[in-house]
């Protein structure tokens, strides 16, 4: 930022605090045009003032600011980069986590996926190739349901599951499509009531594929949750039943990584909801209808 950008920026800070509503709804609205490069620079003007009123007008440009930041890359992300699960799951953890570490989760990442790599031979069979990758996964590398805080939407975050080693059914379901994505392994996630499973297919889900093609071609599905479990359509069929559930076909077939990272958000929604937190559920709405 040069001397001239640097006084207008504080300048407009100094105008935070003024009385006049219009004066300070333009001063805001100013900030805000500028974008997330003011950032480290707001946060000093914060450091640095004493007045509770600048403190929060600045909390608030930058929260707009992350906010405006975070739906213009997810929209693009739904457009043009939805083949990257990783990213989107970055994305929205970031409405909680603006200053996440990127390149930290990729290389964490990056890890369990060499570990797999090193254990995977691919002239095993579709069942045995899953029970070298749970081990690894499960096992050797300590990921698992975390039972006791179910709810908590803590569990959700990519971060916190690569930190914690502890998740639920979609974020543990979205690090398990990422690594086996990247060793191949034709496998997709399933969207269930309450639940997010993960299905395994003789071969990769190609877009000319019917329907009944794509269905057909499972060979059976996995639970994330519970160390990787292996069960079959039936055992779904039963898991509706006891939720008094109607099985549909969406029961059973594989989703997109738009409609995964949708169920990472309404995840998100019904966890802030049950904690009672409303501004954070409306953040998240407004997510979803941005990759809507």
């Amino acid at each position: 930022m040069n001397d001239e950008s640097h006084n207008e920026l504080k300048a407009l800070v100094h105008l935070l605090d003024d009385p006049d509503q219009e004066v300070n709804k333009i001063v805001v609205n100013k900030l805000i045009s500028l974008g997330p490069e003011i950032i480290p620079s707001l946060e000093q003007y914060w450091g640095k003032s004493f007045d509770p009123v600048i403190h929060k007008k600045i909390e608030e440009v930058i929260h707009i600011i992350h906010t405006d930041t975070l739906h213009a890359d997810l929209r693009e992300w739904a457009k043009n980069h939805a083949d990257d699960l990783l990213q989107g799951a970055i994305l929205v953890a970031k409405h909680l986590f603006a200053d996440i570490n990127i390149l930290k989760i990729q290389n964490q990442v990056e890890k369990l996926r060499k570990d797999c790599w090193l254990e995977m031979n691919y002239n095993l069979t579709p069942l045995e190739q899953v029970n070298v990758f749970n081990h690894v996964f499960y096992s050797l590398n300590g990921f698992r349901g975390n039972e006791s805080e179910g709810t908590n939407p803590a569990n959700c975050y990519i971060n916190h599951l690569l930190e914690t080693k502890r998740g639920n059914p979609i974020s543990l379901g979205i690090l398990y499509l990422v690594v086996a994505t990247h060793l191949k392994m034709p496998v997709y996630g399933v969207d269930l009531p309450q639940h997010f499973i993960l299905s395994y297919h003789n071969h990769p889900i190609h877009p000319e594929q019917s329907e009944q093609e794509i269905q057909s071609d499972i060979i059976f599905y996995i639970n994330p949750l519970n160390k990787g479990m292996i069960f079959s359509r039936e055992d779904i069929t039963h898991y509706l039943h006891k939720l008094e559930v109607k099985p549909i076909p969406d029961h059973f077939a594989p989703c997109n990584n738009l409609q995964v990272i949708r169920s990472l958000i309404n995840y998100l929604i019904t966890g802030y909801e049950l904690q009672n937190e409303p501004d954070k559920v409306s953040e998240l709405k407004k997510l979803l209808i941005v990759i809507n």
